[in-house]
């Protein structure tokens, strides 16, 4: 019986900690997506001030 509880014990702890982990990795995972969406509006932004140029270049 001690020997169970025992590995209960231990199995709950490992539990807490994957846990810990995985809400970790969810918080990075979320940065990271930020980062990327704002990096994509940042060249989407550049894009077109490109085409823009090359529109009024194209007219003038």
């Amino acid at each position: 019986m001690e020997n169970m509880l025992k590995m209960i014990n231990e199995i709950d702890q490992s539990s807490t900690e994957v846990t810990e982990d995985m809400e970790k990795c969810k918080e990075s995972a979320l940065e990271r997506s930020k980062t990327l969406e704002e990096q994509k509006e940042h060249f989407q932004r550049a894009a077109y001030a490109i085409l823009d140029m090359l529109n009024n270049q194209e007219r003038g």
